[in-house]
């Protein structure tokens, strides 16, 4: 003799994952509401936070970058009149590379920083 049960559908439950930490753990600082206890949302959250922070710190680096290359090629502008005539005719060479070198840094971060402003990208 066979036997039939009703099946019951199975229930999607979406369930969201606690972790318990140890003390002193090296996660920590994902705890962003301090009670021990790590949830997927504090996850995502620091995670966002990381990248923000890595993209604030390259925006910052280029920048710095473009900042001292300007702050160079003035100085550099200032000391070819100070310097003696026969050593800017020796210097003209190399100075030419180093303008359009300076240039194209200062030009690169200018024009992804216009692209990106343009398009939404931060």
């Amino acid at each position: 003799m066979q036997s039939y049960t009703k099946s019951r559908p199975r229930q999607s439950k979406s369930i969201l994952m606690q972790k318990k930490l140890q003390k002193d753990s090296i996660l920590n600082e994902y705890d962003l509401d301090g009670d021990d206890t790590i949830t997927d949302e504090e996850l995502r959250q620091a995670k966002e936070i990381k990248e923000t922070e890595t993209k604030l710190r390259k925006n910052l680096a280029q920048l710095r970058m473009a900042r001292y290359t300007l702050i160079g090629m003035g100085v550099f502008t200032v000391a070819m009149f100070i310097i003696p005539i026969q050593r800017v005719e020796a210097l003209a060479d190399i100075s030419n590379l180093f303008y359009i070198s300076g240039a194209g840094i200062v030009g690169t971060y200018m024009g992804t920083s216009a692209y990106m402003a343009k398009n939404g990208v931060k």
